[in-house]
């Protein structure tokens, strides 16, 4: 597909979620509202957090758009790029964008997401009580890190997505290949030494 595809039904949208890396995640008064899949990935700047980023702050309502990347160079992870919020965003909405955010890293079988931080409004603490450590402290800047590993948080209220894309993670059989190739070799050692007898 060559164009955003959106979708209000998070039923049906673990097959869009697995065929695109980019997307935004919208919810409006506490509820979801949509999750558009796009082309590209989400580049953001200081400068667009200091002017476009300020300015659609002002306006009013409750709402949250959610920007996050599968970057390809490190397609094991979700990238949480942007949090673009109103004025009035209440704490429901902004916690209910996350739990989207955690569903399509279970469709996509990511084992953690990523994001660094550049509110300094937002405090290490709320982070901790949403999932997120520290990470990567030898960088400037305040980065985080949420870790899955095969094990995601479950929301009553979201589908559980079925079939998660695994291709990202590599399977725990290859983990223990070294011990594989060690029992080869042993069995060859045996098999040198009857013949030797």
């Amino acid at each position: 597909m060559f164009w955003p595809e959106t979708t209000s039904n998070l039923n049906d949208a673990a097959d869009l979620v697995r065929r695109r890396r980019y997307g935004v995640i919208r919810v409006e008064s506490g509820t979801f509202h949509s999750l558009t899949l796009r082309l590209w990935p989400k580049l953001i700047s200081r400068l667009e957090i200091e002017t476009l980023g300020r300015w659609k702050h002002r306006q009013g309502g409750d709402r949250v758009r959610l920007y996050y990347n599968f970057p390809i160079s490190s397609p094991g992870f979700l990238t949480l790029a942007y949090i673009e919020s109103t004025r009035e965003t209440t704490w429901k909405t902004l916690r209910r964008s996350l739990e989207v955010l955690d569903w399509v890293a279970q469709a996509r079988g990511a084992n953690a997401s990523v994001c660094e931080l550049s509110n300094e409004k937002i405090s290490s603490r709320l982070m901790n009580r949403l999932g997120w450590e520290t990470h990567c402290q030898h960088l400037s800047g305040r980065h985080f890190i949420k870790r899955f590993y095969g094990q995601y948080p479950r929301y009553e209220w979201l589908p559980v997505p079925t079939e998660p894309l695994g291709n990202f993670r590599r399977p725990n059989e290859s983990l223990e290949l070294a011990s594989t190739f060690a029992d080869a070799e042993h069995e060859i050692d045996l098999a040198d030494e009857k013949v030797g007898c």
